[in-house]
């Protein structure tokens, strides 16, 4: 079955529903915010142009030095920086249509409107594309939308449910929400996530309900008996949609050009499904799942540069003024996004049918082992520090080199299974209703971006598992009960982000030495009602115990029913050892603040 069928499937018996709905029950809401993002320092984006620290800075030519013997000096253009004091000027308008057709039937559309003028204040960001993506007609990310430099319009609702006794189905574009863990994605595999609006930054407590990718699907349960029922989902694939080129959240370092549109169209055609068994037995609740999916975050690596510019049948292309200007920068950026420096530039000479233009010799001449040959032939160039150093310097030489990258996304199985309770300690104790959850998921044969950018994947098995804690407890008689949660994360081949471990403990010029061991990742969030309800103040933290911190303190005023101010900080840190996830992140250390009208 093609994505097509089961989109016009979803879509066709929504329509058909709809036709006898005249006199079904309507009900309306909405709401309109402002969502804005102030910085609270100098610190800039430096996967952005406008943050580059090496803007304007002179350093030295080591190729020069080392093979010609004089001191020149290299120097990325000045001009390129520029400083923003927000990451986010933004307006949302949410419009839900939920209709009772018949007995049976209920639709659900949900229209979202979303337009970030941050570019419009912020030279930094001025007519930079923050939203519209290559793959997919509508470059809004998603299959029901459209989307502009500045603008998102999507249907990430619209969709029929159908119940009538133990059977329960749910036809057309929507989310699929496995799991109960805040921050980590462990049974929450479904859906990819949307990244474009404010990253993974915004409240804690809301999880991932604004961020993961609708799809159309087919979704269904069937209740065997009281305490055992099935699901099953069969549904569009859709990838994670990345923050774009030069946007206030940009992931990816300007210096590379992402092909996303030619990974993406080998797969577009592609139907994920998954099937979960959930049982309940005395006091312990029981699941198990199995996914077939395209892994929708994707992997990368070297491809060929196209278009003006490119340099020879090899990764690079020259001339735009916005690429790496020296291997200083070079080095510093591979250990910052968790790339093996040496070992990129290694398969960029190695990889391809031909080496870049005078790869060769100018290997030779840099003491590179294995670098005979003519200019453009290819070898077994092997490089160190020292020659991977003049080999690039003598690369920028003449000028800037910008690499090409391709997303791909593999197909995978992921297993795993969950068990919850309810403990029952003595009466106003900690242990006194207090939930356990345990959530595991295993991915055999996982294929994970190389840090030299090979296209040999990394392929591990990996496990993730993750304990949650949550209770309300009462602390005072005066107060609501307060709602904490509590969590720790191990993942046994990849960060906190996805990341091969193999790219850990990474020092600017060297091989990154990886990890062992898998990481772990805790995470406590708590939630304090005011005695009026008017208020409520939150704190979460999450920490990869790697020296990467994220801190979130924030507050929600009920102003009436209808008006409402949310107020929160972003504090990260890292420990700028190559190590957490916090790494590169100091320019989002923000306050941001929502101010919402419902309807």
């Amino acid at each position: 079955m093609k994505n097509s069928k089961l989109h016009g499937v979803a879509f066709i018996s929504m329509a058909a529903a709809m036709g006898s709905a005249f006199g079904a029950d309507w009900s309306f809401s909405g709401l309109i915010r402002e969502e804005v993002a102030v910085k609270m320092t100098d610190d800039q984006n430096i996967n952005n142009w406008a943050g580059n620290p090496y803007n304007g800075v002179a350093v030295p030519n080591t190729f020069t030095k080392q093979v010609l013997g004089t001191d020149t000096t290299l120097t990325r253009p000045a001009s390129q920086k520029k400083d923003a004091n927000l990451n986010m000027l933004a307006t949302r308008l949410e419009l839900n249509l939920d209709g009772k057709l018949t007995d049976n039937w209920a639709a659900h559309l949900k229209l979202r409107g979303f337009t970030d003028q941050v570019g419009k204040v912020e030279d930094a960001f001025k007519d930079k594309n923050l939203f519209e993506q290559s793959f997919g007609a509508s470059k809004s990310g998603g299959v029901l939308g459209a989307a502009g430099k500045d603008w998102i319009l999507d249907l990430p609702a619209a969709y029929l449910d159908y119940a009538k006794g133990p059977v329960w189905l749910r036809i057309g574009n929507q989310q699929i929400a496995w799991g109960e863990a805040l921050f980590f994605r462990v049974a929450d595999m479904a859906n990819g996530l949307d990244l474009r609006r404010h990253s993974i930054l915004d409240v804690a407590a809301e999880e991932f309900s604004d961020k993961r990718v609708s799809s159309p699907a087919v979704r269904g349960t069937w209740r065997a008996t009281d305490n055992t029922q099935l699901e099953g989902f069969v549904q569009m694939f859709r990838p994670t949609v990345l923050p774009t080129e030069n946007s206030p959240y940009n992931a990816i370092p300007a210096q590379f050009i992402v092909d996303q549109k030619t990974g993406y169209d080998e797969v577009k055609d592609k139907l994920n499904f998954g099937f979960r068994l959930q049982g309940q037995y005395d006091n312990i609740g029981v699941q198990a799942f199995a996914l077939r999916r395209n892994n929708p975050d994707g992997v990368f690596r070297w491809t060929k540069a196209q278009g003006t510019g490119a340099v020879g049948d090899s990764a690079f292309a020259g001339g735009s003024g916005v690429g790496v200007y020296s291997a200083q920068e070079w080095f510093r950026y591979a250990s910052s996004v968790r790339l093996d420096g040496l070992g990129a530039l290694q398969t960029a000479l190695n990889e391809f049918n031909t080496a870049p233009l005078g790869a060769t010799a100018l290997a030779g001449a840099c003491g590179a082992s294995g670098a005979a040959g003519t200019a453009g032939s290819t070898g077994n160039i092997s490089v160190n520090s020292n020659s991977a150093s003049c080999i690039l310097d003598g690369f920028f030489t003449g000028g800037d080199l910008r690499g090409w990258l391709v997303r791909e996304y593999p197909r995978e199985n992921v297993f795993g299974f969950g068990l919850n309770t309810v403990f029952s300690g003595e009466p106003d104790s900690i242990t006194d209703q207090l939930i356990g959850r345990f959530e595991l998921s295993y991915t055999p044969n996982k294929k994970f971006t190389n840090p030299t950018l090979s296209r040999d994947y990394i392929v591990k098995d990996e496990t993730n598992f993750a304990f949650i804690f949550e209770k309300y407890h009462k602390f005072s008689q005066a107060l609501p009960a307060t709602y904490m949660v509590f969590q720790w994360m191990h993942k046994s081949a990849s960060d906190l982000f996805g990341r091969s471990l193999a790219g850990s403990n990474n020092i600017p010029g060297s091989a990154p030495r990886g990890e062992s061991g898998g990481s772990n990742n805790i995470a406590f969030v708590l939630q304090q009602p005011s005695p009026s309800l008017e208020w409520r103040f939150d704190f979460a933290a999450l920490t990869d115990l790697n020296g990467g911190w994220l801190l979130q303190p924030g507050a929600k005023w009920k102003i009436n029913k209808s008006a409402q101010l949310d107020i929160y900080a972003n504090y990260l840190k890292s420990s700028d050892k190559g190590k957490d996830f916090g790494q590169g992140l100091d320019y989002a250390r923000e306050v941001f603040v929502r101010a919402s009208y419902y309807f």
